[in-house]
């Protein structure tokens, strides 16, 4: 096995990523990534102290999607859709990032400020779109907009592990923008 291989972090964040991606954050484990990265579990432990350390970086890389897609939406309502199709695009990563998780996220600085960034950007797309409200209307609107579109993708998931969506989940997931529009955004 290879113990100096170039970018051996970035290769086991990315076996981890697919593993996850695929599977769930349960089907990860420190063995079956440094097996397919040809490298022994030491050198595994040479760049992560612990598996935790594993699923910050896995977490934090969800963000770092979740925030590059939604750097082309134009429109306010348009984020909502871009957060929903992320949930039903990565539903491990989403469940890893948003789901319950024992990790202490305050030991992870930079995982816990882009967890942030994220609520942050909604707030701050609902300044520019209701420049008038105050400071406690903007966080009871935005904490109702997150509600929503975190309960929407547990329902379009759910709908998809059982016999089929329902023909209101249909409509629901192939009209997300007008259904946001006239619903969680106005």
């Amino acid at each position: 096995m290879s113990y100096h291989k170039e970018n051996l972090k970035a290769q086991l964040v990315e076996i981890a990523w697919e593993i996850c991606n695929a599977e769930s954050w349960q089907k990860v484990n420190m063995r079956k990534v440094a097996q397919k990265a040809g490298v022994s579990r030491t050198a595994f432990y040479r760049h992560f102290k612990n598996k935790d350390d594993l699923k910050a970086e896995l977490m934090q890389r969800g963000f770092e999607t979740l925030a590059k897609g939604s750097e082309d939406v134009e429109q306010f309502f348009s984020y909502g859709v871009h957060y929903i199709r992320f949930g039903l695009d990565y539903p491990h990563i989403y469940d890893l990032m948003f789901g319950s998780t024992n990790l202490d996220i305050s030991l992870y600085p930079d995982l816990k400020a882009q967890s942030n960034a994220s609520f942050d950007e909604l707030l701050e797309g609902l300044k520019s779109f209701m420049p008038d409200a105050s400071d406690k209307k903007l966080m009871i609107k935005a904490v109702n907009i997150w509600a929503s579109v975190h309960g929407l993708v547990g329902l379009l998931r759910r709908g998809d592990l059982q016999d089929g969506k329902s023909e209101q989940l249909k409509w629901i997931e192939n009209n997300l923008e007008e259904y946001l529009k006239m619903t969680t955004f106005r």
